[in-house]
């Protein structure tokens, strides 16, 4: 009896030391983790904040951080879409709201890419949400332009096919790894095999 206990535990640790770890980071806002260390240079720290707020806006569906850190005419960008004006960016954070729930972003140590000269940011960050029947975690970089101390221009890059691959158990969940890649790594089963992907529409237009 106490052997097949014994076995199980060490059963159980194996397959614990299988997962991938997570990288440490700290919570830095609500929603928000952070593996590098916060800069200490005022108008870079400054440019810091605001990712870390509009961040946290949508990872903690709230609207006044939102309203805080972007300026009323901003321009948002993604993949599908494109806006302009706070307004209509807090009713696209709104939507999101109502369809994701458990949404929660992460930033590498090495996210940033900021130019306090020009005002330009480039934030590698881990975009995690379940939406539409299922856990996906992609990874994202955001590019920001800021003017007067405010986000004037926000464009998110990301790879829409990440998140149908992960529904389909091609591509990883891992979430926090030290660096973030376009893609995450193929599950077991796919590891030796490429998957070929095509993006294509599913309706018709008239």
């Amino acid at each position: 009896m106490m052997n097949a206990v014994r076995m199980t535990v060490l059963t159980s640790l194996a397959l614990v030391a299988a997962l991938p770890a997570a990288h440490a980071a700290d919570e830095i806002r609500p929603g928000v983790t952070y593996a590098g260390t916060p800069s200490e240079d005022p108008d870079r720290a400054a440019m810091e904040n605001l990712i870390f707020d509009l961040a946290s806006a949508w990872a903690s569906c709230n609207p006044d951080l939102m309203d805080g850190v972007v300026t009323d005419d901003v321009a948002f960008s993604y993949p599908t879409n494109a806006i302009t004006g706070k307004e209509a960016m807090l009713g696209d954070l709104e939507a999101f709201c109502k369809a994701a729930k458990d949404t929660s972003i992460y930033l590498p140590a090495d996210a940033f890419f900021i130019d306090t000269e020009t005002g330009r940011i480039a934030a590698e960050l881990q975009f995690r949400t379940f939406q539409r029947g299922a856990r996906q975690v992609v990874n994202d970089v955001w590019v920001a332009h800021v003017s007067d101390g405010k986000i004037s221009v926000i464009k998110e890059y990301l790879d829409g096919r990440v998140k149908d691959l992960q529904s389909l158990g091609v591509l990883e969940l891992t979430e926090s790894p030290e660096t973030l890649t376009p893609w995450p790594a193929r599950t077991k089963e796919w590891e030796a095999c490429f998957p070929i992907v095509k993006a294509a529409p599913v309706n018709t237009c008239p």
